[in-house]
């Protein structure tokens, strides 16, 4: 069952090039998605009281076009399938003639909040829902950390980072990813694709690493990852660019 609800980009979204941010475009989707599991009961403070939080794992993003400041936008999400442990949702943004510009393909699980473990979905939840029992996952990209990484800036997980899961929220990944670009380069450039994996909670008061190659060739890739001081992967992710013509 797709929801959809119309917005306007405002220039709060957008960076100094009027251009949609990443991070408040994962909010937006995060924005739409809260808005259809309040009607259906499974909202943030629904699951809060049940000990239980939504969690995402995965991301795959194509962006045809980055909406603008003051564009009219359509944004929409439906729970795509399921299986006994993974909820699978679809999040899109059109243009106001329904022309799609954005499509993200995620993968979630329902986290106990006290023990920070994942549990199954619930059935009757998806069944309402009209999603379907899944007999195979969807197979996202392969992500894997590399070796060493050429650029690394150390960050400290603050209070504002957090969401109610009591973790660093998901969208604030983007911005450490996107720190480690240089200001010319996000100027001229601009995101086609985006694969992330979320490994490893961050939690407040954390030091972590944004770390990042840039490879510029015939393809712009910036591969990215969140380590730990001690080394552990708490994130992973693939952004392919193109330039502003």
């Amino acid at each position: 069952m797709e929801y959809k609800e119309n917005y306007q980009i405002e220039f709060k979204d957008c960076d100094e090039n009027r251009r949609l941010k990443l991070p408040a475009l994962v909010d937006l989707m995060m924005q739409v998605s809260e808005h259809q599991l309040d009607k259906r009961n499974a909202g943030t403070d629904d699951l809060a009281q049940k000990g239980l939080g939504w969690v995402v794992t995965q991301y795959h993003f194509d962006i045809k076009k980055m909406p603008q400041a003051g564009d009219q936008v359509i944004l929409s999400t439906f729970a795509s399938g399921y299986n006994r442990f993974f909820e699978y949702r679809d999040f899109g943004v059109s243009d106001s003639a329904g022309n799609p510009l954005v499509v993200v393909k995620s993968q979630w699980v329902m986290l106990n909040l006290k023990e920070r473990h994942m549990v199954p979905a619930d059935v009757k939840m998806m069944e309402e829902w009209g999603a379907p029992l899944l007999k195979k996952m969807p197979r996202f990209p392969r992500l894997r950390a590399q070796d060493n990484y050429e650029k690394k800036r150390i960050y400290r997980a603050r209070y504002d980072d957090l969401d109610t899961n009591h973790h660093v929220t998901n969208s604030h990944y983007f911005s450490w990813f996107i720190d480690m670009l240089d200001r010319d380069f996000l100027k001229n450039h601009v995101v086609e694709t985006i694969d992330i994996k979320f490994d490893k909670e961050v939690y407040y008061g954390e030091r972590v690493y944004s770390c990042m190659n840039l490879l510029q060739n015939d393809n712009i890739n910036s591969s990215h990852a969140i380590e730990a001081e001690d080394g552990t992967v708490k994130a992973i992710c693939e952004l392919k660019w193109h330039e502003v013509k």
